[in-house]
């Protein structure tokens, strides 16, 4: 397609077959990359099943499953039950009538959870626009999935406010030109319950909030008596998604052959079930076998310009028969402007990544001039967003490029790409946007090979920094007791002498007077908010939003968790594995 900004012009939707492909090339056949496969669960939905159904339906598979994908060891056992309820931490339930969305309700549900947690925000979004909105060949009310939502959201289209477009099941339009999103996605991560181990969706529940997740629904299954669900329906048979909040496993659940139910909040009003909530029983083969989570939502003037070559985000896949791969886009500046963060996809947990900006286009297969380069770790697969140490300055109307090494343990299609998938997706690319390769040089353009190949990018976003917004703060937003935590900041350019004063919690820091504040051992009486102000010889005055540094107490995080922070620190980069929790409040 066109390279993208913050406005997405959609267009017609049509239909063509997103298969895999083998790149014809000289060299061996590792030399020769391959896109996946796409999910079969989709094809098989593709062949005949319809997501719109009636009120108990709306899941449609995504091209893209996570079935490779296993659960991520922690250190700790989680309690024997939890209840995001008890805290405070969901909002209304909402009724999706006869439309096939609750997909929808299910995403901004997770979205208003974590505001609601860790901003102390009450919000409600509107499943309307993302229903009418979402670009995918599927209708308003004929389903969807965590992938679509992700890809709405990270291209910023929303969410938006209920009050902005209220929800009706029989629209299939929204006002446009639509306002200005009410947050920034930054980060939406997937975790599995693979192999019966609770314990990765367990601990986001606990450390985000309310996850999206899937399930078969049969009314013969479910016990109105009790609200509990249980089935043993057959792998590819989900239909519905719902919104997990917590657990109980003590629960009992008729037909089950032990206790223990996940607790969900449905979308068919608050008359139904307890008060909108049902509890699946742990047992159920299908329901909460891998869920997703929306979260780390910055505030409309925390970023900029969004560059972006993939609206409908990632539908597929590609590798060259190995763990590593290189994906590049080349985009041509609008404005004189910034460029401070990347946002991109893991096809696996603990994907290792490294993304170098340049300041220049491709040349002979080869990218030029490199301004800034982050490395690090991305704990769980999914969307994540990166900020650069070092903000790459790009001037109107010339190419800059993005390149990204990811290696993806145990994985051999490491490279995200938005492709075409048949009755699904219709994305459009063009020659001189995205590039591939198998070692880090002679890169290929992916559109120009033609075949299955056209109309494909890599998922490769540039964001540059809000107009305005000139001073912000970046390191590792959690850390246990004991280990160093690095804070820096990311600067324009200034004039002459320049004074750095550092807060927390409002209250001045003594001694911190530099780009850099360190925490050289970590206790918990160090979490809190940070603010930076900077000043310069014009007497210019810049402020940092709020940064949330969370100190939990020691062997309270997850092995890779802690191995990926340590590498962070001695790195001194900003890795999406410890992406900020941040409020979102201005204080401009």
């Amino acid at each position: 397609m066109k390279q993208r900004i913050s406005s997405f012009a959609r267009a017609a939707i049509l239909v063509f077959l997103f298969v895999p492909v083998v790149l014809v090339a000289s060299g061996t056949f590792a030399d020769e990359p391959q896109k996946g496969p796409v999910n079969p669960a989709l094809q098989d939905w593709l062949s005949g099943k319809s997501a719109a159904s009636g009120a108990s339906h709306g899941y449609v598979p995504a091209p893209v499953d996570w079935s490779h994908l296993s659960p991520i060891k922690t250190k700790d056992t989680p309690p024997a039950a939890f209840d995001l309820r008890d805290t405070d931490g969901v909002t209304s339930v909402k009724n999706q009538y006869s439309c096939g969305a609750c997909w929808a309700f299910a995403a901004c549900a997770a979205l208003e959870s974590w505001l609601k947690i860790h901003n102390g925000e009450t919000f409600d979004f509107s499943e309307n626009h993302m229903k009418n909105t979402h670009g995918f060949v599927l209708g308003h009310c004929d389903g969807g999935n965590n992938q679509i939502a992700a890809a709405y959201l990270s291209r910023w289209d929303g969410p938006l406010l209920e009050s902005e477009d209220p929800y009706d099941p029989y629209s299939s339009t929204s006002p446009s030109p639509a306002p200005p999103p009410q947050k920034l996605l930054t980060y939406a991560p997937v975790f599995t319950a693979a192999g019966g181990d609770r314990t990765e969706i367990q601990n986001a529940l606990m450390d985000f909030g309310a996850l999206s997740t899937m399930m078969y629904y049969d009314d013969s299954r479910y016990n109105s008596a009790d609200a509990t669900y249980y089935s043993t329906a057959s792998p590819g048979s989900e239909d519905h998604m719902v919104t997990v909040v917590g657990w109980d496993d003590a629960k009992s659940v008729s037909g089950a052959p032990g206790p223990g139910a996940w607790i969900c909040k449905n979308s068919w009003g608050d008359t139904w079930g307890e008060g909108g909530y049902f509890y699946i029983s742990y047992y159920d083969t299908l329901a909460v076998k891998e869920a997703a989570g929306f979260f780390h939502l910055e505030s409309p003037n925390a970023y900029g310009r969004l560059y972006e070559y993939d609206p409908l985000g990632m539908t597929g896949y590609a590798g060259y028969s190995g763990e590593t791969a290189y994906g590049a886009n080349v985009f041509t500046a609008v404005e004189n402007e910034a460029v401070v963060a990347v946002g991109t996809y893991a096809l696996t947990n603990n994907t290792a990544y490294e993304i170098t900006v340049y300041d220049s286009g491709i040349s002979g297969g080869n990218f030029y001039n490199p301004v800034t380069t982050v490395s690090g770790v991305f704990e769980h697969a999914g969307y994540h967003v990166v900020d650069l140490p070092v903000a790459v300055n790009v001037v109107q109307e010339q190419p800059f490029s993005v390149k990204v090494r990811y290696q993806t343990p145990g994985w051999g299609y490491p490279l995200p790409l938005e492709g075409v998938v048949s009755g699904y997706a219709q994305p459009t690319a063009a020659t001189g946007q995205s590039y591939m390769s198998g070692t880090g040089s002679g890169f290929v353009d992916i559109h120009a090979q033609g075949g299955g190949w056209a109309n494909t990018n890599m998922c490769i976003k540039a964001i540059a920094a809000a107009p305005g917004l000139t001073v912000r703060i970046v390191g590792t937003g959690w850390a246990e007791e004991g280990q160093e935590v690095v804070l820096r900041s990311v600067l324009p350019v200034l004039v002459g002498d320049v004074v750095f004063e550092w807060y927390k919690d409002e209250a001045i820091i003594i001694g911190a007077e530099t780009d850099t504040f360190v925490i050289s051992s970590a206790t918990l009486s160090d979490a809190g908010l940070y603010r930076l102000v900077v000043t310069d010889e014009s007497k210019a005055l810049y402020e940092s939003d709020p940064f949330e540094l969370i100190v939990f107490s020691e062997g309270s995080l997850p092995v890779s968790g802690v191995a990926a922070l340590a590498a962070a620190a001695a790195l001194v980069a900003a890795i999406a594995i410890a992406r900020m929790r941040r409020t979102t409040r201005s204080v401009l």
